[in-house]
């Protein structure tokens, strides 16, 4: 016997609609076991049932109830949905965009569908027909920020880079006063080359007046001991290129010093098996900027080193209340931040600034007639795929050997080159490769990357490079200048473009040699780990 027990039915069914609406799932759900114990068909109360299960998040117990309930009610359109969420939920896209379609052919487009659609479209890949309802869904809630943001995304992700910054811009009007939405618009527009300094005095002023707090700085002394200092990463969105060749072993080496070493790992993946055993890894990725300041401010941390810059993960509000006594930047940024109490350290370490770990990639197996182009395991800007179609055209009988790999990347490489009229027989598409000695090789412009340059120069390669005025694109001609190779820097596209053909032609570019490589110290940590400290305690 329980309260419910005796009370009519058409009561109790009041009651459990009453307790739904009020949030009280829990209670919802125990009315409606009573009326189901009494009459098990009853439609109403599977109805409640699973609305109350699914809102709760209990989603294995909505599953079960879910098919019996879509059995009794099936005009609900409610209920059909929260299945079709539900299976997403489960990972099963293509059973949710069946029901889904369903529906909107039964009943005509919602935007909450076409939403739900276009998220089982993009987890089967299918990212155009993704856009399309991602698109469709905006036409009928022009303010669906969660929609706005996939659709960024997804353009960013197949490499409309120019479209993503535009879809970028309105999810920034959206969510106005989300700091990360700022992070991602700054850093697309900047790899896009499309970021003029204007439009960054106008952002940072954004930032400074809604994300930087007018009080409550906090200021440290120097440290106390300067031979033991207790350092802090924050650690984001960045590459895993970057993470794994230059972040990685810096952290570590630090670490068999008599330095304390702590990273604060914004991202939402699994930080196991990453870091030596001496560094302290604490998980922040779900924690507000305020805990995350107090938790830095308790670990008592000295010098706070960001890898995060203005990308997913970002700390800058935290930054802004000035957590510890020194406060960098460092690679993963786009060398401007919203406050002046972070640093960038690139330009300190001044002719030493890059440690890349080798490559493990082999040699092309191809013959002297392929052009290795890098940076485009993300997709390219139009721009890049204009200018390396244009020579290949002029480079007849040459393959371009790309380090793309990702199959919805690759798809939409072929086509778009395809378009400029450079046949996929002419395209090769293997990460695992990369340039021997003499091979041309073509640096992404917009969006470098600087471990693939590291990797080509080793490997004997000829980099055919772009200084830009932006800091992506100044990273590899850093690296250049590091080498000692800062002629062959090209100043415009024009001479990038005959640069390239130049060399096909058997323009004399003398390879850096091993001597050479090793004189840089891009592949001796111990040097550039003592000169890394020495620059943020200085």
């Amino acid at each position: 016997m329980n309260e419910y027990s005796g009370k009519p039915i058409v009561d109790l069914t009041s009651k459990a609609i009453r307790a739904l609406r009020s949030s009280k799932h829990d209670e919802a759900v125990e009315i409606t076991s009573e009326i189901i114990e009494r009459e098990s068909a009853h439609a109403s109360a599977h109805a409640i049932q699973f609305s109350s299960l699914f809102k709760s998040k209990k989603f294995e117990q909505a599953r079960r109830m879910g098919g019996r309930a879509a059995q009794l009610n099936p005009e609900s359109v409610f209920i059909l949905n929260n299945q079709a969420c539900l299976q997403l939920e489960a990972k099963q896209p293509a059973a949710a965009a069946g029901l889904l379609k369903s529906l909107i052919d039964q009943f005509g487009e919602r935007g909450q569908w076409l939403y739900n659609l276009a998220l089982a479209q993009r987890m089967v890949g299918n990212f155009e027909y993704a856009i399309k309802m991602f698109r469709r869904t905006l036409d009928h809630q022009p303010e669906h920020d969660r929609a706005a943001f996939q659709l960024a995304d997804c353009l960013k992700t197949v490499g409309h880079h120019e479209e993503a910054v535009q879809a970028f811009d309105y999810v920034r009007l959206l969510r106005s006063k989300h700091a990360p939405t700022h992070c991602n618009f700054i850093h697309n527009s900047v790899n896009n080359n499309s970021f003029t300094q204007v439009d960054l005095n106008q952002e940072l002023a954004l930032w400074h007046e809604r994300f930087i707090p007018k009080d409550r700085r906090y200021n440290v002394d120097q440290p106390s001991d300067a031979l033991s200092l207790k350092i802090g990463f924050t650690i984001g969105a960045i590459s895993e290129d970057w993470l794994t060749s230059i972040v990685l072993p810096v952290i570590n080496q630090l670490s068999l010093g008599k330095d304390s070493v702590s990273v604060y790992w914004h991202k939402e993946s699994n930080a196991s098996g990453l870091f030596q055993e001496a560094v302290n890894v604490i998980s922040s990725a779900t924690m507000s900027d305020a805990d995350f300041a107090r938790k830095v401010r308790a670990d008592d941390i000295d010098v706070m080193v960001d890898v995060c810059g203005m990308r997913i993960g970002s700390r800058q509000r935290s930054l802004g209340l000035h957590l510890c006594g020194r406060q960098f930047g460092w690679l993963a940024h786009e060398g401007a931040y919203a406050t002046p109490l972070v640093s960038i350290i690139d330009d300190k370490l001044d002719a030493q600034r890059f440690y890349v770990a080798p490559s493990d990639s082999r040699p092309v197996a191809a013959s002297k007639a392929t052009v290795v182009g890098i940076g485009s395991k993300s997709g390219l800007a139009y721009k890049v795929i204009k200018t390396w179609a244009y020579i290949m055209h002029q480079l007849k009988g040459y393959t371009l050997l790309l380090d793309a790999s990702d199959q919805h990347v690759t798809k939409l490489l072929k086509q778009r080159f395809q378009d400029l009229g450079i046949t996929s027989d002419r395209l090769i598409f293997d990460s695992s490769k990369g340039p021997t000695e003499g091979s041309i090789v073509l640096d992404n412009f917009v969006s470098n990357e600087i471990v693939s340059a590291s990797h080509a120069l080793e490997a004997g390669g000829i980099l055919v490079a772009l200084k830009g005025p932006l800091f992506p694109a100044q990273q590899t001609a850093a690296l250049l200048e590091q080498v000692e190779r800062g002629d062959w820097l090209c100043k415009s596209t024009a001479d990038y473009v005959q640069r390239a053909i130049s060399l096909a032609d058997g323009a004399l570019a003398e390879p850096l040699s091993a001597e050479d490589f090793d004189m840089s110290r891009v592949r001796n940590i111990q040097t550039f780990v003592t000169h890394f400290r020495n620059t943020i305690s200085s």
